[in-house]
């Protein structure tokens, strides 16, 4: 909102939104929010319709959202603890979820000429997976492979697709930086602390400006040091 956008999110929990537009600030009309699932074609094309209906077309499109469900037993590989439904909830969110928001704002961005697409992937999907499940690590590699593809059949119409791959970033999926999972991560990162959501943000806005238009197809990692491709 800072350089000048006018921002809406959409989260699959209430009170993550309630909670952003507190700390946000509603800011006079430029932030909009509501909560729904990111995976259902339906909830969706309402969303984005809504938001037509306030601003007009989509300029911008961040898939940040994701989820990935924790291992109950240490000792127990992820494969004997991961249900058929779980795997296919995480795909769903993770990978479909943005196959839905960008076919849904393509279009518009074609018949203008101009858009960017920005993904946010995860280190878990470009290199072997030390903390996430196959689910999470297998929707991330997939997103990978969808920036390629929707980068390439874009770029013809002035759209940039790129992804972020952050390593180990602070935030509700990752929980608190003292839990003995990031501290035990902590010591994989060379530059000796996590990643912000503040600093994924910057990148996101760098891709969003005119400054990154000849920049499509990337995937910019975000680990510290941790992976470098």
């Amino acid at each position: 909102m800072s350089d000048g956008y006018q921002v809406a999110f959409i989260s699959m929990r209430a009170e993550h939104v309630e909670r952003a537009l507190d700390a946000i600030g509603r800011r006079q009309g430029r932030l909009y929010a509501e909560s729904g699932d990111v995976s259902r074609q339906d909830v969706a094309s309402g969303f984005i319709d809504r938001i037509r209906a306030r601003w007009g077309d989509i300029t911008v499109l961040v898939n940040n959202a994701g989820i990935s469900p924790k291992r109950v037993d240490q000792n127990t590989p992820w494969m004997s603890q991961t249900s058929l439904e779980e795997w296919m909830r995480v795909i769903d969110v993770n990978l479909s979820g943005p196959f839905i928001f960008t076919r849904l704002v393509g279009p518009a961005m074609i018949s203008k000429r101009n858009g960017r697409i920005i993904n946010v992937g995860s280190v878990a999907g470009r290199a072997m997976p030390l903390i996430a499940g196959p689910h999470y690590a297998a929707s991330k590699a997939g997103l990978g492979g969808t920036n390629h593809a929707a980068a390439r059949d874009l770029a013809p119409y002035g759209i940039t697709v790129n992804c972020i791959a952050p390593g180990r970033v602070l935030s509700d999926l990752t929980g608190p930086a003292e839990a003995p999972v990031n501290l035990a991560a902590l010591n994989r990162i060379p530059v000796g602390r996590f990643g912000t959501a503040e600093e994924v943000a910057h990148v996101a806005a760098f891709l969003a400006s005119p400054m990154a238009g000849f920049i499509t197809g990337a995937t910019i990692d975000m680990t510290g040091g941790e992976f470098a491709a």
